[in-house]
């Protein structure tokens, strides 16, 4: 590390993340604690903070223990529930969820009533950091909001672009994208960020905000394209499998994604508000949408039509929403679930890291005393699954 850095580590006071120990709060701490930048992590979850108070992880994430025993030794963590303590620090780093109503409209009024709250305990001059995914132009919103009040605020939006579970491993492998709404908070902004990462992109907040949803729209319409090819070979009495493999194997260009349970609580959301941001022009995220959501009724439907379910226990593999991590926030598997209630004689449900879900048993049980199985969650440890019973892949993941 160069010397410059070095100073700006030195000067840096210790920032406060609210929602710190959520999800991408914490990856976030974990990430400042590496460089041994000091973090208030605030959350009213009491129940994470005390996991991590002790020395424990409230959720799966890659090389995170190492690094939270020492941020707990160097004592570089404080902890809170507390509004009052957001006055502490200048820099608030802003990690909360932004969900979509069954409008499929963004749903902000927890997150905007949390500004409402706040300006009650912000001082002048403090900078308030966005990681959350937001409307675009809810930034700039923020901004005069605190102006209106009388707080003059600087905010930036600075969105996560990391893949849940390995955020630590990821985070110096692509340049920061910050949205500063004036000079200052860009300054600031960087001046911060440099003592984490080399490079940094600075856009409007809107192109900031922008980006984040195309992003993730583009992610969700591949996963759609890959599991409407999928349909349309199947019902054609097409191996797909074979189709897949022949467009990878040795072609740069193949780089088409598995089809598979695409769910969890950032891309059909994050397309959902893009949708609504083009003022519902947005073909492309609706049939992304309607072909992704509608991929478990698929798989069932053409079960039926073979099988009679009505006397079968069909076992589902892989709760979380994506392989490798414990989250299970908006997984498909419990769709899945769901629909299988009504059309078998019982479901059974397993998952090697899902813990706050009490009806999933062990995989030996499911394996024993499953008629059908399902793979929802391409988990590593499925791969090594040998069975004579069926078993629905779609996600081509078992050989």
């Amino acid at each position: 590390m160069d010397i410059y850095l070095l100073i700006i580590i030195k000067m840096l006071k210790k920032i406060t993340i609210i929602g710190g120990a959520g999800h991408v709060g914490l990856a976030f701490a974990l990430i400042c604690a590496s460089k041994n930048i000091k973090v208030h992590i605030h959350d009213i979850n009491s129940s994470s903070l005390e996991l991590i108070k002790n020395g424990k992880l409230p959720h799966k994430e890659n090389n995170a223990q190492k690094i939270l025993k020492k941020a707990l030794n160097k004592k570089l963590f404080t902890f809170s529930n507390n509004f009052k303590d957001i006055k502490l620090n200048n820099i608030n780093i802003v990690c909360l969820g932004t969900p979509v109503d069954e409008f499929l409209n963004p749903q902000h009024k927890e997150f905007l009533a949390l500004f409402e709250n706040l300006k009650n305990y912000l001082k002048n001059e403090q900078h308030i950091i966005i990681r959350s995914t937001v409307y675009p132009g809810t930034t700039q919103f923020l901004y005069n909001f605190f102006k209106k009040n009388n707080k003059k605020i600087n905010v930036t939006f600075y969105p996560e672009r990391f893949v849940q579970g390995s955020a630590i491993d990821e985070f110096n492998n692509f340049p920061q994208i910050i949205g500063p709404v004036n000079k200052q908070s860009e300054v600031e902004c960087t001046k911060f960020l440099k003592s984490l990462s080399k490079e940094i992109i600075v856009l409007s907040p809107v192109e900031a905000e922008s980006t984040k949803l195309f992003l993730n729209s583009y992610r969700y319409v591949q996963f759609s394209i890959a599991n409407q090819f999928y349909k349309i070979a199947d019902s054609l009495d097409l191996d797909y499998k074979k189709i897949d493999h022949a467009m990878r194997y040795k072609y740069k260009r193949g780089n088409v994604p598995s089809p598979g349970l695409t769910s969890g609580p950032c891309l059909f959301k994050d397309t959902m508000q893009l949708y609504s941001f083009a003022k519902n022009d947005f073909s492309l995220g609706i049939n992304a949408m309607t072909t992704n959501e509608g991929i478990v009724a698929y798989i069932v439907d053409k079960l039926k039509k073979e099988i009679n379910l009505t006397n079968k226990v069909v076992g589902i593999l892989g709760m979380a929403f994506k392989a490798e991590i414990d989250d299970r926030r908006s997984s498909l598997s419990y769709k899945l679930k769901k629909i299988l209630i009504m059309n078998s004689k019982k479901v059974l449900t397993t998952d090697p890291f899902v813990k706050d879900d009490d009806e999933i048993i062990s995989l030996e049980k499911t394996l024993k005393n499953s008629d059908i199985l399902i793979l929802a969650t391409p988990h590593k440890i499925y791969k090594k699954i040998k069975t004579k019973k069926l078993l629905i892949d779609i996600w081509n993941f078992i050989k």
